[in-house]
């Protein structure tokens, strides 16, 4: 087992990052001395693959188990208060612990409802993606989406712990591991040379190498975060790639269902920022074909056909950079872009400029 520290200052947890945390899941729940019962809030595909250890838990009271569907459209308030519903009918009590199991959906829902649940109760992250294991898991940002706003209500809570469960990772989708790569190749340009000597070698299917990037990725975060929870400075530099990130990835909703991952999302956003920081003087174009190397590798995408949404390029365009001005990190006159230079150091933006957005988006939207 790894086992390391993240200080972010007014706060610090544990990291574990085992093989098989469910091989006796109640004891290491028991370990970490929280105290109070346990909730589990879980994705019912989590639910269904580690069947054996949920039903173990069945008849024992000190247990509560309240399944969901990981996907986007239940990172609602519809969903935060039909949760709210099982807490009062199981009368949950404030000494308790949520244990939230799943990906960045399950993770953000179950965090947001700690936080509020009683003003704020114990909360342990278990992330079974590869992305939430290499970023949202850490940080304690909760949050839920209200209608086209991404992350519009939400709260700041800590967990307790946190413990990654490299053997989950074996049953992600193909696609699931590159999602995850975009926010590790996200460090890798905002700082981590370490992370991009890695990202040049390894193997992304390795586990041995995951569990390697899955540290210096929450390290890497760790030092934005510190003393920095709520977003007055440097913790902005992990939204490199995600303003423009987030629009695409809604924006690319078809049928209620996405077409793009949230690292999928990233990845694109930040190729439209390297156009835009090329535009701008601060990066040549060469910085921008190495990315889209880069990407690729890790068999992200760096381009979306508009057509796959039956909708003209210039439409859909429209669409991203009307997005991109709703989005949280802006103030009320501009957009606060994290741009980077030719060292790869992130600095802040403020822009309103319009066009600016669309040039960058029209470099990833075909």
């Amino acid at each position: 087992m790894n086992r390391f520290t993240i200080n972010l200052g007014d706060v610090e947890y544990p990291i574990y990052i085992n093989d098989d945390i469910f091989g006796d899941f109640e004891k290491r729940l028991r370990a970490l001395n929280v105290g109070g019962n346990f909730v589990i809030i879980v994705d019912e595909y989590i639910w269904r693959l580690k069947l054996d250890a949920f039903l173990r838990l069945h008849n024992n009271p000190a247990f509560h188990i309240y399944k969901i569907p990981g996907e986007k459209n239940n990172k609602s308030l519809y969903s935060a208060m039909k949760v709210f519903e099982y807490f009062e009918e199981n009368n949950i009590s404030r000494d308790s612990t949520i244990v939230a199991i799943g990906g960045g959906v399950v993770g953000d829902l179950a965090g947001f409802v700690a936080s509020c649940w009683y003003r704020g109760v114990n909360l342990i992250h278990i992330p079974t993606t590869l992305l939430s294991a290499v970023d949202s898991c850490v940080g304690g940002k909760t949050a839920i989406n209200f209608r086209t706003t991404v992350n519009a209500v939400g709260t700041y809570h800590h967990p307790k712990a946190i413990l990654i469960d490299l053997g989950l990772l074996r049953h992600l989708p193909p696609r699931e591991i590159s999602s995850g790569f975009g926010e590790i190749i996200k460090y890798s340009c905002i700082s981590n040379s370490e992370i991009n000597n890695l990202l040049e070698i390894g193997n992304i299917y390795d586990l041995k190498y995951l569990s390697k990037l899955i540290e210096l990725s929450l390290k890497e975060k760790e030092k934005l975060v510190r003393n920095d929870i709520k977003e007055s400075s440097k913790r902005l530099f992990l939204n490199f790639g995600h303003t423009i990130g987030h629009a695409i990835e809604f924006s690319t909703v078809y049928n209620g269902k996405e077409t793009l991952r949230h690292g999928e999302g990233v990845a694109l956003g930040m190729l439209a920022i390297f156009r835009i920081c090329i535009k701008l003087g601060y990066l040549a174009d060469i910085d921008l074909d190495t990315l889209r190397l880069k990407l690729l590798k890790c068999n992200l995408p760096v381009f979306f056909n508009s057509l796959d949404l039956g909708t003209s390029r210039d439409s859909l365009v429209e669409r991203i950079v009307e997005l991109c001005f709703k989005d949280k990190k802006r103030t009320q006159d501009c957009l606060r872009l994290i741009l980077v230079n030719e060292s790869s150091q992130p600095f802040i933006f403020k822009t309103s400029d319009r066009d600016l957005i669309e040039i960058g988006v029209r470099e990833v939207i075909k």
